[in-house]
This record gives structure tokens, sequence and C-alpha cells, in this order.
């Protein structure tokens, strides 16, 4: 296989593709001022009002969402009933900047994955800051990853966006590392946070105009979860490891977000290190994007390839 497979398709509508770019420009400056400058919401309000806000994008009626225990962690098991079924787990690790997001943030997303896939996707609630600083949520999923019966329960890939993105990156250099039976078969990377320095490419470049957050947010959530902890060590910024011994791997982002400068030398260093990587962008999506396949254009393409990605593993 080629060292990486562009994804050919370009995209013929995205959410934004109707909105002049200085108007959604100034929305997200508004929406940011608003946030932190007059309502001031804490970690915990915008927590709780994200999860209300889910329940109006619960994703196509029909699934099987059940709450259950792995290990000590809360987690959700997502299964289509009429897709024809595979074995093996989907670990689908949610982003919300450490400090939000849920099983029921993500529920829309893991139903798709479920449907289009055919395998059992799992949604781990870890514990999250600041509450639960670093590395708490990493070893949450430490657990479960031991966990796993990988005869009966193999762990078919590991999927993560934002934050989530972060986590993934790290569980996977940490199985290559110390686990390497235990590996996934792929992994999943959407809009990965994956340096959390303030000197990341990302931070320095700061391209906040389409974006819901900026450099200010950045660092005030890396802080809510790092606490003082190093930012430049891998486990907390796996963009700075070693992509050694990584599974064949997916890849995108959005060429206008946040955190594409960062997405762009992961994708250097995954191709330096042999990875077989599968890398695809959209051109004005925003971020997080991928959570609402039922409403945007874009969602739906990225179920599509990732999909595709998953069953070839």
């Amino acid at each position: 296989m080629s060292e990486v497979r562009k994804w050919e398709q370009r995209p013929l509508l995205s959410a934004t593709s109707l909105i002049p770019e200085r108007l959604l420009a100034v929305g997200h400056r508004m929406g940011r001022s608003v946030r932190r400058d007059y309502v001031g919401m804490t970690p915990q309000q915008i927590r709780l009002a994200l999860d209300q806000l889910s329940r109006l994008n619960p994703g196509p009626f029909g699934a099987r969402f059940e709450m259950t225990k792995v290990g000590q962690t809360p987690t959700a098991k997502v299964t289509w009933p009429n897709a024809e079924r595979r074995s093996g787990i989907l670990l689908l690790v949610h982003g919300g900047g450490f400090a939000f997001g849920s099983a029921r943030t993500h529920r829309a997303l893991a139903v798709h994955l479920a449907r289009t896939t055919g395998h059992e996707v799992w949604i781990p609630e870890y514990r999250l800051a600041p509450e639960h600083p670093f590395p708490a949520a990493l070893e949450d999923l430490q657990a479960i990853a031991l966990s796993m019966d990988v005869d009966r329960q193999p762990l078919v890939a590991v999927v993560g966006d934002s934050a989530g993105g972060n986590l993934a990156a790290s569980l996977v250099q940490w199985l290559a590392s110390l686990h390497p039976k235990r590996m996934a078969r792929g992994c999943v990377l959407m809009s990965p946070w994956w340096d959390l320095s303030p000197q990341s490419r990302s931070n320095v470049q700061d391209a906040e105009a389409f974006s819901l957050f900026d450099r200010y947010d950045m660092l005030t959530y890396s802080n809510f979860y790092l606490q003082g902890a190093n930012a430049q060590q891998p486990m907390a910024s796996p963009l700075r490891g070693d992509f050694a011994g990584f599974p064949p791997t997916y890849l995108e982002g959005s060429l206008v977000e946040y955190l594409q400068p960062d997405i762009a030398l992961g994708k250097e260093k995954l191709q330096a290190a042999g990875v077989d990587l599968v890398y695809r962008e959209e051109e004005m999506a925003l971020h997080g994007w991928q959570l609402f396949p039922d409403a945007l254009p874009e969602a739906r393409r990225s179920v599509e390839a990732i999909s595709d990605f998953v069953k070839r593993l």
C-alpha cells in the first residue's frame, strides 16, 4: 500500500460554504466574548449545557445505546442491530478540551459508525478536568485497553476527536511501547489537539477567525488539564512523541480550523515514521463537524471515509 492515500473526493458543500467569511469570523469573535466576558461559563456549566443540547442530536433511530462500566469507567456501548455484525470494538474517545464531552455528545457519531462498520462502539466517560487532572483520563483508557479480551473482543481501532484525538494517540503510543500484543488494528484521529505546548504551531499561528476557540482558550484548558505537568512530555502532547509501531492511521482536519498547523505537522511525522497513513481534509469545515452526520454533509463525508478505512483493517 502507498505511504499516504489522499482522499480524492473534494467537498461539494459544507455548513459554512454559504456564509460570508467576514460574517463568520465576526460571529465567532462575538461568541467567544459573550461566553468568556459576559456569561463567564465554567467547564462544569459548559459540560451540563452540551449534555442537554446533545438530546437534539441522538443519531438515527433504532440504535442500542447501553450505559455500563468497563472496569471503573462508565462506558456507553453502541450497536446497530440490523448491521452486518463484525467482531471487535471501536473505542471512541470523545473530545471536549479534557473538561467536557460525554457519551451523549458523541452518540450520533457513534451510532453512524456502528451502523456503517458493523462494529460495536464503546465511548468511555473518562474522568474530566479540572477535577481530575492529567494523567487521570489517559489512565482510564489504559485500564480499559488492558481489560479487553483480545481474543473475544479485539480492539479494531482507537478513534478520537480533538482532545480525544490527543488521548487516542497517547494510548496508541503507550500500547506500542509497553503492550504491543494489545495494539489496535488501526487509529482514527479527527482534528486531534495533540500538542498542548503554548509554543505549538497552532498556538503560534492562532488562526481564530473560523474557530469557536482561540489561543487564550487553548492555554486555559490545557492548564485545566495539566495543572503544572510538563506540556512537552509525549504523554501530554503525543505529537512530540514517537510514532514507531503505529498501526494504519486515518488523519483528517479542516484547512481553516485552528488546529490545522499541528495536524499538518502530525501528517509529516507519521509519514516519516513509515506509518500506513490515510490523510483527508475538508476545505471549510468548522472544528467538531464530525459530530453531526444527520445535519452536515461534511460530517457524512467523514463517516463514509472513516468507515471505509475501518473496513479495510
